[in-house]
């Protein structure tokens, strides 16, 4: 009785030591932000919202200024510049979305930090009056803009497409579940050329 009655303490204290250890773990595990307090939390938003108003202000004063005046001579390569810098932030997403399933994971989270780095360019490509003020040659404008647009569109354009995948694939052929990694690659992909014919014609109308 006495090494049975032992074998099951120390079971029991074995139990209460993994239920401990799984307890704390979702703790460990949680982003960094939120494990910040609340004034942290506060500083660290307030200090977004600030490098993204002095990116703003310097990617529009400063570099599309000087970017465009090396370009702007060049019609085709000046437009296509300027929607780089919004409309190759969904060109990015869409190359991570295709390769996802197949490349390699070190490829693929490289893939995903370009699109991120990329997004937050096009983030800050969004016009504001400042930037309606700032002269640029009309090619890379138009470039420009096509992309700026497409970002503020962003949010329309998956509403559009999740009602279209939803009538033509869900009602329509009757296929059950979520577009595939590659289906939305190529989305990404197909609203990037969309925007970058929109900046070569659509906006010299």
């Amino acid at each position: 009785m006495g090494r049975s009655g032992r074998r099951k303490r120390r079971r029991q204290r074995t139990g209460r030591a993994v239920a401990g250890t799984t307890a704390v773990e979702p703790v460990a595990r949680g982003n960094w932000f939120r494990r910040q307090g609340g004034g942290v939390q506060t500083l660290v938003v307030l200090g977004g919202i600030a490098l993204l108003v002095v990116g703003h202000v310097l990617l529009w004063g400063t570099v599309f200024p000087a970017v465009g005046a090396v370009v702007g001579p060049v019609p085709v390569v000046s437009t296509v510049t300027g929607w780089l810098f919004g409309g190759g932030a969904f060109l990015a997403w869409g190359v991570y979305a295709v390769n996802h399933d197949t490349a390699k994971p070190e490829a693929v989270r490289r893939l995903r930090t370009v699109a991120w780095v990329w997004s937050a360019v096009a983030a800050l490509c969004v016009p504001t009056g400042y930037a309606d003020g700032i002269s640029l040659p009309v090619d890379f404008w138009a470039g420009v803009y096509a992309g700026a647009y497409g970002v503020v569109a962003a949010p329309l354009a998956v509403g559009v497409v999740a009602l279209g995948w939803w009538l033509l694939v869900t009602k329509l052929a009757r296929r059950r579940g979520e577009p595939s990694h590659q289906a939305i690659g190529w989305i990404c992909v197909g609203y990037a050329v969309l925007l970058l014919v929109w900046g070569s014609t659509l906006l010299r109308l």
